[in-house]
């Protein structure tokens, strides 16, 4: 790896690091948006207004739901983004660090 190589990797580090610190707050899971539908005795179907649900795992490893309330639902998904980008920030930074860590392993020290 050559030196102007390790600065930008350095430098490309840094600004990962840099943006995940910047994530204060985040929620891994998705957001479900849900309607019920009821067939009558008439034979009609009554569908009911949209309702969301936050879907997540717990630390069992077990999926989870926990019903949202409608005018919550904005901050939950803005809160999902951000740990969505946190996680795409964090493969990004392991495969530097591993490409890295890699390419020194071929130096020998003279």
């Amino acid at each position: 790896m050559k030196q102007s190589d390790t600065r930008i990797d350095d430098a490309r580090a840094d600004a990962i690091r840099a943006e995940m610190d910047g994530i204060r707050m985040m929620l891994h899971g998705t957001v479900l948006a849900n309607r019920n539908r009821a067939k009558r005795k008439d034979g009609s179907v009554q569908i009911s207004p949209e309702h969301y649900t936050f879907q997540y795992y717990d630390m069992d490893g077990k999926r989870k739901c926990k019903r949202i309330p409608r005018n919550a639902r904005a901050a939950v998904v803005r809160l999902t983004r951000a740990g969505e980008r946190y996680r795409a920030l964090e493969r990004e930074y392991r495969v530097l660090m591993t490409e890295r860590s890699l390419a020194d392993s071929g130096k020998k020290n003279v």
